[in-house]
């Protein structure tokens, strides 16, 4: 029987969130179904939900998987194409072997350990960071979730590796928060590589040289990120300082440069007004009267742009003595942070050589007692021939090792320390670059922003073919 209501195909697109019904189902299973004669077969025998084997609910705005459990003998399902944000009620279909979640918001996969002869199941774009309960699922051949969440796991592992590097090398402890260095050691010495390995004895002494080492390379570590947080405090306190001694010289200068805005307002207001009375014929009274208010406010306006540009230079010039105290001060402080973290660098550094030092004298002695129980009798196997078939030959094996050890460790002590000296001259190089900078920025505006007043004065003044010229305003401005 057909149901008599206006349900959209899954070629339409939907713009609300839907729910799975039994309406939608049996509509969704006549237009699958079987078209033509076979088709009105279909129709005349009936729809049996509980019968159908196969359907595609896909293109739908589907939210939640409902509904589902009065078709327990479906075999494949495609739900693809929807917004399903959670794998939910699919515990019925214990038949079901293929089915297909791909294109949706699902976050974890879950609630599938009743599909058992699940063969084929596809989860392609989804947003899933979890896996829950697939112990059961014996039969899965084709599972698409696996390469996509092993690219993402991947990709997330080297974006974190890259986040936590450039945090260290910022601090200059880069490669030291684990087994980097110490590998790094034997990278090129087979022979050292070799004699570590000769006897359960140097194996040993290996083991206990390489905890020894790692925990003292990420001490060293753990160090440097704090006087990292440390210098980045001390800068902090810095800029903090210099910000609020530039923000209170330029709220003394707004004040200033508003006051002589707020007076040229009325002086030019004035000086127009004075236009006004050259309309006509003027006889020459008048007109001396108005050369001679004109020049008052003119020598007014000169006197107050002067005094204006004296107080903001004022300020500036207190200003920047004040950073430069204060930044001689800071770069004072970072040094001797600096010093103190070189020494501690230093120190650790010694101590990674000491540990080198004991470890081939450990592995000197380890090999020649077992070298000692050999008779003359006794052949020494092969592969110790190369390394140490006599003293000299183990005595200078042992020697190149060590060199090659000391080599590393004074290669990344040297790098470590010359980072971070290049680091404090530079940046103390920079601060004073930027302050000078800042300064002669300062003193440019202040200069223009009185010329240009000046300017804007003499401009109008002219149109009362006034004796005022601009070495006028210029020797008033220097006095």
């Amino acid at each position: 029987m057909m149901v008599q209501e206006d349900v959209p195909t899954i070629l339409q697109e939907f713009v609300q969130a839907r729910v799975i019904n039994q309406n939608m189902l049996i509509n969704l299973i006549i237009e699958q179904g079987p078209k033509g004669v076979a088709g009105k077969l279909f129709y005349e025998d009936g729809i049996k939900l509980d019968e159908n084997k196969e359907i595609r609910i896909e293109f739908l705005n589907i939210l939640k998987i409902d509904h589902l459990w009065v078709m327990p003998n479906l075999v494949k399902l495609k739900l693809s194409n929807n917004i399903i944000e959670k794998i939910e009620n699919l515990d019925v279909l214990v038949n079901l072997k293929e089915l297909d979640l791909s294109f949706n918001h699902i976050r974890i996969m879950e609630n599938l350990n009743n599909l058992t002869k699940l063969e084929i199941l596809l989860l392609f774009n989804n947003e899933i960071n979890e896996i829950e309960d697939i112990d059961n699922l014996y039969n899965l051949t084709i599972f698409s979730i696996e390469t996509e969440m092993k690219e993402k796991q991947e990709l997330d592992a080297k974006n974190e590796y890259e986040k936590k590097l450039a945090f260290l090398t910022t601090a200059y402890v880069e490669h030291l928060d684990g087994d980097y260095l110490f590998l790094q050691m034997f990278e090129n010495d087979k022979e050292g590589k070799e004699l570590s390995m000769v006897n359960e004895d140097t194996q040993n002494a290996f083991e206990q040289y390489k905890i020894n080492f790692i925990t003292i390379c990420e001490e060293l570590c753990e160090i440097g990120i704090k006087e990292n947080d440390k210098r980045m405090g001390e800068i902090n306190v810095f800029n903090t300082a210099v910000n609020e001694g530039k923000t209170a010289s330029q709220n003394q200068g707004r004040i200033i440069v508003n006051g002589v805005l707020q007076r040229k307002t009325v002086i030019i207001a004035s000086i127009k007004q004075l236009l006004k009375k050259l309309v006509g014929d003027v006889d020459i009274t008048t007109l001396e009267d108005i050369s001679q208010k004109a020049q008052q406010f003119s020598e007014e306006f000169n006197d107050m742009i002067t005094d204006a540009w004296t107080k903001l230079m004022s300020i500036e010039v207190e200003l920047h003595e004040q950073i430069e105290d204060i930044s001689e001060v800071f770069r004072m402080n970072l040094s001797d942070m600096v010093d103190a973290f070189l020494t501690n660098v230093r120190g650790y550094f010694s101590q990674l050589r000491n540990c080198e030092a004991e470890y081939n004298d450990t592995v000197n002695g380890a090999i020649l007692y077992y070298l000692s129980g050999f008779g003359d009798d006794t052949k020494m196997p092969q592969h110790m021939l190369n390394l140490c078939e006599d003293k000299d030959m183990l005595n200078y094996n042992l020697n190149n090792s060590h060199d090659k050890h000391l080599q590393v460790i004074d290669t990344r002590e040297d790098t470590m320390l010359n980072r971070v000296k290049n680091w404090l001259e530079e940046y103390s190089e920079q601060l004073i670059k930027y302050e000078s900078e800042r300064n002669n920025q300062q003193i440019l505006e202040t200069s223009h922003f009185a010329d240009s007043q000046q300017q804007e004065l003499l401009q109008l003044l002219q149109q009362l073919n006034l004796n005022v010229n601009d070495s006028e305003v210029i020797l008033a401005l220097d006095t």
